[in-house]
Order: structure tokens, then C-alpha cells, then sequence
């Protein structure tokens, strides 16, 4: 078969169902006797084998096969489940995790699988002495016995010219996927004539409740030396014996409550499985980007129509451009709802990323997960994942005590890392908080003095916020030696990276000895995003509308001037006052000559600074550009976007202008 036209297909699946392993196991280490868990854990394993086998990655398949064999044993009671068994399916998901990343990197051959295998195979012994056994009980069972009116069906087709035929079918002991090869084996003898009723029942071969062998009954015009050859030639199939019988020497099945199992209700069950239509569709995120790209050239466009608009005071022209306008905003909106993807797909990881934290540092952790549901941008999801690892890693190394100190100090001995996200405006806010031994500022100040990072003079100017924020330096931390958890001085240096680079910024909160909390405030979007229009002498620029906490107007008599500082009052509190076209070297800027000033506030940590423009335009929605590698990251331009008259403003980041 060519499998690279669903390979993508399968590596979706495959990493749906690692995920479901994982949260589920989690669920099992704390719940050891919820059957419904290990029933779960059970089908995802089953269901990651089949596909695997049919798509030819045999490691894949022969380490789900062998979970397969534990977790059966598990689900029969034949063995507890315990902290060893807890680890060896752990080790078992990593090994799938990296043959899953070996498959898509086409390197599953380079994989070694033998220890693992190994490790499980010494739980699922058990289950290969007791097969024998279980066979020759199950083979006495094999006896096909009809309900009354199922005689009376046979009787009356036989009288038809048909012939009643049993086929005891034995399977191949290598088969893998022993519930797909009897299914396939009955559909295709439905093309030969009607099945009956099957030992075991339909339901019990799809669900694998049977060792190699059952039995078929079928209704056919077909001698049956032909239905014998014609099932022997099937993949998987061993043997095949068949005998004919006559209506009125079958056993009757006089039990009651029995279900009844035939062919008609297969039919019926399988035409309602392929009349119901998925509600969801896979997509190519290269496909949404496309999209997002025509979607953002049309709102360039109609930018330059609603100019052209307002030029030629055209009513007609107005209302259709209007019109067009929001069915564009409609479009856009629709557009970004389909790029968005719930926070989970990177929650998920990080209860087992915890566990594994806790047994290396020898504590008690519990993560504490809220706002899963919360929807952002799939690119932005795609970036937010490394910094989170870094965050939590962080919490759970110098956050949290050992049990033995939390105890000593009154503190419950298992510590608490919590992960919320909730969306406010058009930003999503994700906090990472413990309840720890907080962050003590004058041991950040003494590590940043001893290594160099700020001098004594710069240190006595500092807030306490900006002392924190200390530890994003490049290449600061407090911990004394270098573990394999921490200890490098990279880890909060590239989480503040990678989350400016997302146009989202990055707060610190903490109170020695209850804990602390680091704020992640990012935008929805990185495709189109809100702005406010400013102008600065004869150049206009877009300032993203998440930066901005609100827009006052001063007078200039209302300015003072403290240490070479322009200030204001605002609402009893000192507000500094930057002017912007000294930051933008704007030479032609008019503020100075002007009366009553517009004043955009926007907030850089805990603090409110000012910055004063020329005209406030208006908002409007733009399609960000980057600057390209030629030109290079300019501090305080996050990019360009393109107006309506064809000009080129450029997008403003306020954080890097104070």
C-alpha cells in the first residue's frame, strides 16, 4: 500500500492518541482501580496498534502490542496495577512518542525497541501460560446454536435452493489486528452469500473477545469446498474447516435474554456507521495561511476603496463600500476563528512534565489546570509551548520546598503549581503561579551584583518589579550548581524572548514565602490586529491597540519637568511623559507649537509612562508585515502594514520606546 498519501492523516491520529495515553495514565497512577481509565488507556493503545500494523510500522505496532498484553491483563484482574507496571507504560509512551517523530523524520528503522519490549513482556508472561488452557475450554464452546425464528428463516431459504454451511475459521497466532481480520472475513462472505450468526458474536470479534478461532454461518448457493478456498486464501487465515448441515438437525439456543446476531442488523448497524458525516474537517495549516493572507489583501484593498469613498462623496459608492466593509470584517472573523485552537493541545503536556519534575527533585507537586478551553491563534500556540516548560520547570525547581521544609513552616507538604488562561479584550492572559517560597529580591540584587549584570548606582534607582525582572537577563541565576533541571541561566532569557517575539509581554509577582506568579499577556492573533493610527508631522504609524491602557489629552501648562523628566498628574499619580518623535528622530513633529497634546498611556510592567504624538487618526484593523531579514529587528518597530493610499506605516512597539 502507498502510505505517504495518509501519512499525514496517521500522524495526526498518532498524536491524538499519545496525548490520550498520557492524561490517562496520569488519571491511573492517582485512580489505580478506575476500570473506566484503564478501559480508555486500553482502546487508544488498541486503536494506535491497528493503525500503526496497517500502515507497516512494525515497532510501533509490536510496542502497542505488547501494552496491549499488560493492559489486558490489568483489565482482567490478573494483575494490580502498580508503581513499577506505572513506569514501564511510561517508558512504553516515550519510546511511541519517539518512534512517532521517527516516522514523520522517516527514521522509524533506526529506533531501538527491544528494551521496552523486554520490560513488558516480563508482565505479560502470565498471559501466555494461561492461553492453552483458555483455548481448549473456548474450542469445547465453539458450537453454533439458532433461535427459533432464525430456524425459521433457514428452513425457508434452504427451501429456496440455498445451503446452510458452518466455516470454523482459525487465525494465524501472529495476527495482530485479529478484530479487523474477522470483520473483513465476514464482509467479504457476505458476497457469497448471508451470514447467519458467528460464535462469538459480531460484537465480541470487533472488541477481540476471542482467542484464533470462531465459527460462520452462512446461507449460500455456493458448494462449500468454494467457500472453504475462497476464506483460506486471506490474509491471516491458518485454516479453514467447513461442514454442511441440514435445517432440521441444528441446535436451538432456548436460553433467555440471548441477543440476537445476524447479518441484517450487521447491515443495518454498518449502513448508519456510513450515513453519519464527520462534523470536522483536517486542514493543512499552510492552507489557512494562504487564506489569512488573501483575507488580509482584501482588507488592504478595502481600506483603499473607503478612502476613495470619503474623496468622492458618492452616496451611492459609500453604502456599497460600506456594505463590502462588513461583509470583509464578517470574512476576517471567520477566517480567524478557524486558525483558532483551545490552550489544551499545550496544557496537556505538562502533567506528566510535572510528575516527572517532582520523582527527580524528590518533591510533591500538584498541577492545577484552568481555562483549557481558552482559544488562541494556532501559530501563537505553536511558539507558547517552550516557554511554559521553562516557566513550570522554574516553579517546580525554586518555587516549591522540599515536603520536609513545607511541613516545617505549616504548609501542606505537596506544593501547588497552578496554570490559568483567560481571554480579556483581543489578548489571552496565561499565568503560571506556585505556592512556594516566593522570589527574594535582595538575593536577585546580590547574584546580579556579583556577576556583573548592573552596578551598585544602578541598583539604588531600581523598583522592586525591576529588580525581579533581573532574573530575564541573559545568562543570570541564583542557583548554585547546574542540574539537569536548571541551573544554565538560559531558561528565563529565552521565555522573555520568545514571548516579545509574539507581541506579548511578560510579568513577575511574588511574596516570600507564599509564592509566585508570572503573568503572560499575548495577542489573540499575529495576522491582523487592531490598531490605533497616529501621526507624527507628515508620517503616519499603527500602534497595536493591546499595548494601549487609554488615550488622554494634556495641556502643555499641565507639564513639568523633574530630573530632565517631563511629567503630568493623571488621576493623582505622577505619569512620565515621553516624546515619541525623539525615539522616531521625527524632525517636522508640531506637538511643541501645540496647545492641548494627545497622550497615548501604555503600561511597561507595573508602571504607566505616556507618550506624546501629534493626532490620534482612528482605529483600524491591519495586516502586520514583517521587515524582513535585510533590515534586521529594529527596537520599537514590530513591523509594517500598508494603507489604504498605497503609503507604508510602520507598527509601533511601545514597550521598547521607554
Amino acid at each position: 500500500m502507498e502510505v505517504s498519501q495518509y501519512l499525514n492523516v496517521f500522524m495526526d491520529e498518532c498524536y491524538e492518541h499519545l496525548q490520550s495515553l498520557n492524561q490517562s495514565l496520569l488519571d491511573l497512577e492517582k485512580e489505580p482501580e478506575n476500570n473506566e481509565i484503564l478501559n480508555t488507556i486500553f482502546r487508544a493503545a488498541h486503536t494506535l496498534k491497528g493503525a500503526s500494523a496497517t500502515m507497516g510500522f512494525n515497532k510501533m505496532a509490536n510496542v502497542t502490542h505488547a501494552m496491549e498484553d499488560v493492559l489486558s491483563l490489568l483489565r482482567q484482574n490478573e494483575l494490580a496495577v502498580s508503581p513499577e507496571i506505572i513506569n514501564i507504560l511510561f517508558e512504553s509512551l516515550d519510546v511511541l512518542e519517539v518512534l512517532a517523530k521517527g516516522i514523520a523524520g522517516g527514521q522509524e528503522e533506526d529506533i531501538e525497541v527491544a528494551g521496552v519490549l523486554q520490560g513488558l513482556k516480563k508482565y505479560s508472561t502470565a498471559k501466555i501460560q494461561r492461553e492453552e488452557p483458555v483455548k481448549d475450554e473456548r474450542r469445547k464452546s465453539l458450537e453454533l446454536r439458532y433461535l427459533p425464528d432464525e430456524k425459521e428463516r433457514i428452513s425457508k431459504t434452504v427451501a429456496e435452493g440455498s445451503t446452510l454451511h458452518h466455516l470454523h475459521v482459525v487465525l494465524d497466532k501472529e495476527c495482530l489486528l485479529k478484530g479487523a481480520r474477522a470483520f473483513m472475513i465476514l464482509r467479504e462472505l457476505e458476497s457469497q452469500g448471508e451470514v447467519i450468526k458467528t460464535i462469538p458474536s459480531d460484537k465480541e470479534l470487533e472488541d477481540e473477545k476471542f482467542g484464533t478461532e470462531f465459527i460462520v454461518g452462512i446461507l449460500s448457493k455456493k458448494p462449500l469446498d468454494k467457500l472453504v478456498r475462497f476464506v483460506e486464501r486471506m490474509l491471516d487465515v491458518k485454516e479453514v474447516k467447513g461442514k454442511t448441515c441440514n435445517p432440521d438437525d441444528i441446535l436451538i439456543e432456548r436460553r433467555g435474554g440471548v441477543v440476537k446476531s445476524n447479518t441484517n442488523t450487521t447491515k443495518a448497524s454498518s449502513s448508519k456507521v456510513a450515513m453519519s458525516i464527520s462534523p470536522t474537517v483536517r486542514v493543512d495549516i499552510r492552507k489557512l495561511d494562504d487564506l489569512m493572507n488573501l483575507v488580509g489583501e482584501l482588507v488592504i484593498t478595502r481600506s483603499r476603496l473607503e478612502q476613495l469613498s470619503s474623496e468622492n462623496e458618492d452616496e451611492f459608492l459609500e453604502e456599497a463600500v460600506e456594505h463590502l466593509s462588513h461583509l470583509t470584517l464578517d470574512l476576517r472573523d471567520q477566517v480567524l476563528k478557524t486558525r483558532m485552537v483551545p490552550v489544551e493541545q499545550v496544557f496537556s503536556r505538562f502533567p506528566r512534565l510535572v510528575r516527572d519534575l517532582a520523582k527527580e527533585t524528590g518533591k510533591e507537586v500538584e498541577l492545577q489546570i484552568t481555562g483549557a478551553e481558552t482559544e488562541l491563534d494556532r501559530t501563537v500556540i505553536d511558539e507558547i509551548a517552550d516557554p511554559l516548560v521553562h516557566l513550570i520547570r522554574n516553579s517546580v525547581d525554586h518555587g516549591i520546598e522540599p515536603p520536609e521544609e513545607r511541613e516545617a513552616i505549616g504548609k501542606p507538604s505537596k506544593g501547588v503549581v497552578s496554570l490559568d488562561a483567560y481571554q480579556t479584550g483581543n489578548n489571552v492572559v496565561i499565568k503560571v503561579s506556585d505556592d512556594g517560597q516566593g522570589m527574594d529580591a535582595e538575593k536577585i540584587k546580590a547574584r546580579a551584583l556579583e556577576k556583573g549584570f548592573i552596578t551598585q548606582e544602578e541598583v539604588e534607582n531600581m523598583e522592586p518589579e525591576e529588580i525581579l525582572n533581573l532574573i530575564f537577563l541573559p545568562g543570570f541565576s541564583t542557583s548554585q550548581k547546574v542540574t539537569d533541571v536548571s541551573g544554565r541561566g538560559v531558561g528565563m532569557d529565552v521565555v522573555r524572548t520568545q514571548i516579545t517575539n509574539l507581541g506579548g509581554m511578560v510579568q513577575i509577582s511574588s511574596i516570600i514565602g507564599e509564592g509566585t506568579t508570572f503573568t503572560i499577556r499575548l495577542p489573540l492573533t499575529l495576522a491582523i490586529i487592531q490598531t490605533l493610527m497616529i501621526q507624527l508631522g507628515s508620517e503616519f504609524y499603527a500602534i497595536p491597540t493591546s499595548f494601549i491602557e487609554q488615550t488622554i489629552s494634556v495641556s502643555q501648562k499641565d507639564i513639568k519637568l523633574i530630573r530632565n523628566q517631563e511629567v503630568t498628574l493623571h488621576r493623582g499619580e505622577v505619569l512620565p511623559l515621553i516624546r515619541l518623535q525623539d525615539f522616531l528622530g521625527v524632525a517636522e513633529a508640531k506637538n511643541p507649537e501645540l496647545e492641548e497634546l494627545d497622550v497615548i498611556i501604555f503600561r511597561k510592567g507595573e508602571r504607566l509612562i505616556g507618550c506624546v504624538v501629534d493626532t490620534l487618526i482612528r482605529q483600524q484593523d491591519i495586516v502586520i508585515k514583517s521587515l524582513g531579514s535585510y533590515l534586521g529587528n529594529i527596537p520599537g518597530i514590530a513591523g509594517a502594514t500598508i494603507l489604504g493610499d498605497g503609503r507604508v506605516a510602520l507598527v509601533l512597539d511601545l514597550r521598547s520606546v521607554a
